[in-house]
């Protein structure tokens, strides 16, 4: 049984985003970035939402050949393993109605599933074999996930800043399991891992 894997940043004061989604008040540092790298290792799957697939579908494939550049942790060693892992990974992605462009980097690697058919499809996933399912950012699609019990694993990296306001990271009550409190070596994040209960 596949399991289904979130990743997410977030404050120390439980945001997602800045005022107007701005994701560049989280600490995206190089232990951030390690931390989901291993994730990808071991991913057979990455499940994502429609803006964070344009988003990141314009910005992945530019680093994966790119030449490393130790002035710019975008170009990092790490960032471009993580990249031509995700070029390669089969991806799911959830929309009502949106097309892959032909000409998007991701094209050949992308299977679109509306939401009337994710349960489905996720049930299909989870029971055959392979790596983990992974979600990285996507917040509104996991919120979701975790209220319908689709989540077994959310790994939460949580920096050392509290914002005051923001996009929240959860959009509604949930119960969790912690699994682990772990700082992040070479690094002010702590990696936060809980278990959604249930049953109860």
């Amino acid at each position: 049984m596949r399991s289904l894997i979130v990743s997410n940043a977030i404050t120390l004061d439980g945001f997602f985003a800045g005022s107007g989604g701005n994701p560049l008040v989280l600490n995206l540092d190089a232990g951030f970035d390690a931390h989901n790298l291993d994730l990808m290792r071991g991913a057979g799957t990455v499940l994502l939402g429609r803006k964070s697939f344009e988003l990141f579908s314009s910005f992945w494939p530019l680093i994966a050949d790119a030449p490393e550049d130790p002035s710019n942790p975008a170009l990092s060693a790490v960032n471009r393993e993580f990249s031509r892992l995700y070029r390669d990974v089969p991806k799911i992605m959830v929309s009502d109605g949106f097309v892959v462009p032909a000409d998007n980097p991701w094209h050949g690697t992308t299977k679109v599933v509306g939401r009337a058919g994710l349960a489905a499809t996720l049930a299909e996933e989870k029971a055959s074999d392979g790596g983990d399912i992974v979600v990285f950012a996507s917040a509104t699609l996991w919120n979701g996930l975790l209220a319908e019990g689709a989540v077994d694993r959310l790994d939460l990296i949580m920096g050392p800043d509290a914002i005051g306001e923001g996009v929240p990271a959860f959009r509604a009550p949930a119960r969790l399991r912690p699994l682990g409190a772990t700082p992040i070596p070479g690094s002010s994040n702590v990696l936060l891992q809980y278990a959604p209960v249930r049953g109860e």
